[in-house]
């Protein structure tokens, strides 16, 4: 049922363990595993007995390594249960998928940073995560490793923060796509079924992301007046800028005609019995099907679907049916684009985007600035390089 396979050399022999069990359709497979620690036929020959003792028993893999009270798997398991940030799902898909079956049987002391560089090497390698994919995995093991120390279930220094910059993953950001075309704008609205006609023409001059619209509430819209929105939830959570939760607010600037533009669906909302903490945007028909949370809003499914309909109908779609431009692109990049191609402060752009710091609008929106300088940085050539070269263009000229 088992039995042992001497390899190396006499100095260094190394001893396997071998044996065959049964699939679960019934096929006879044999595997091979290192004995670990066994420099002697002796040593290796004593472990017999319990390797064939577990392969009656049904067990695979008898060597396999079991799985410590103390191994990633469970504090994995426990960080992921704690966790309440806005993309928790998203974090727990990723552990689930790329941490547990990388590092799950290891305990933390066991877990290098050449581990680290070589498991982002074999998602580069295997390319079915995206750069920007990648380091969402790489970023979600570091702040694994940080809760690990907080509550002391280590004391080793985080070994993802020692990964060189030339073994992390690399992002290639696609061109931003824009709609700045006023006329396609209008018909895209007129396309699409109300109240989302109104939350597309609104994120558009605002710059507001589409959870902002679809969290806005009743009292977010108080101060119209006074030229500003004010934006404290992405869809039934808080802002991407409020990662821990704690209220964080931001405030957009309100197209000047905001107050009449809204008049109307404000005016249906409060008829409708809404009050101050009531959504502003509720879909017109009620969802199909049943909802995993509360939050009876807009989803971010209906209005991708609701887009590529009124994409088609306008004419912006690729040969594949394809939409040409996001609701992101249309709404917030373009807002952020043209703002900047209006020379407008670039801490005041930051400011309506709700960034952090400057540097990240910076980066994606300083290049459309300054196209058209004062005449006094556009000097002329001509004088400096000499009279013989002025005379002769001034001859041209009169020719």
């Amino acid at each position: 049922m088992a039995s042992i396979v001497k390899r190396g050399t006499r100095s260094e022999p190394r001893f396997f363990a071998k044996w065959t069990y049964t699939t679960a359709e019934g096929a006879q497979k044999q595997r091979w595993r290192l004995l670990p620690g066994v420099v002697t036929l002796k040593d290796a020959r004593a472990k017999l007995p319990e390797i064939e003792r577990k392969v009656a028993q049904g067990i695979r893999d008898p060597l396999e390594k079991p799985i410590e009270p103390t191994s990633a798997t469970n504090l994995m398991t426990k960080w992921v249960a704690s966790l309440t940030n806005r993309n928790a799902a998203n974090d727990r898909t990723m552990v689930t998928r790329h941490l547990i079956p990388r590092f799950g049987t290891y305990v933390l002391d066991e877990i290098t940073v050449h581990q680290v560089m070589d498991w982002l090497a074999d998602l580069k390698k295997e390319g079915t995560l995206s750069g920007q994919s990648q380091r969402h995995a790489m970023a979600t093991l570091s702040r694994f490793w940080g809760w690990c120390l907080l509550w002391k279930h280590t004391d080793k220094p985080n070994p993802v923060k020692s990964v060189p910059t030339q073994a992390r993953p690399v992002v290639v950001h696609a061109k931003r796509e824009t709609l700045e075309d006023e006329k396609k704008l209008s018909e895209l609205i007129v396309s699409l079924p109300p109240p989302v006609n109104l939350m597309l023409a609104l994120a558009n001059r605002t710059a507001m992301r589409l959870g902002e619209v679809c969290g806005l509430r009743m009292g977010d819209l108080d101060d119209l007046e006074k030229g500003f929105i004010r934006v404290a939830h992405s869809y039934g959570g808080p802002l991407k800028e409020d990662r821990r939760g704690e209220g964080k607010i931001k405030k957009v600037p309100a197209p000047v005609d905001a107050a009449e533009a809204l008049k109307l669906h404000l005016a249906r909302r409060r008829l409708q019995g809404a009050g101050p903490d009531d959504l502003v945007f509720m879909p017109v028909k009620a969802a199909t099907r049943k909802r995993v949370h509360e939050w009876a809003g807009f989803r971010k499914e209906n209005i991708r679907d609701l887009w590529w309909e009124a994409c088609k109908k306008v004419g912006l779609v690729d040969d594949d049916e394809r939409p040409t431009v996001t609701w992101y692109g249309s709404t917030r990049t373009t807002a952020a684009t043209r703002a900047a191609k209006a020379d407008v402060d670039l801490k005041q752009i930051a400011d309506s985007l709700g960034h952090a710091s400057d540097e990240t609008t910076r980066k994606h929106y300083a290049h459309f600035q300054r196209e058209n300088f004062d005449p006094k940085l556009r000097l002329p050539m001509l004088p400096v390089l000499g009279p013989s070269r002025s005379k002769k263009v001034r001859t041209t000229k009169a020719k």
